[in-house]
């Protein structure tokens, strides 16, 4: 293996994962969260997600090799209802 070689390895297993945070908005009960969970487990690529309606948002750990946020957005979007829309990072 080359050096550059070597280094696109070693930085793709530390980008396994990454976290996004979108913005959910129509949810008032627990009962919605599990709506947006379930959809959102549904993606391919999706490992794990945590929701709050009181905050309006869902944080998603998610494979940037199998999805993206803008796709997970759009699942929970058509499956559920509720506008998910990925947040710009701060």
């Amino acid at each position: 293996l080359s050096a550059s070689a070597t280094q696109t390895t070693s930085a793709q297993t530390k980008a396994a994962t990454q976290v996004c945070t979108l913005k959910v908005t129509g949810m008032t009960c627990a009962g919605c969260e599990a709506a947006v969970k379930i959809a959102a487990k549904k993606v391919d690529g999706v490992a794990t997600i945590a929701v709050s309606y009181a905050k309006a948002s869902a944080e998603v750990t998610f494979d940037p090799a199998k999805t993206t946020p803008a796709a997970i957005a759009n699942v929970i979007t058509e499956k559920t209802g509720y506008k998910a829309v990925p947040q710009s990072k701060k």
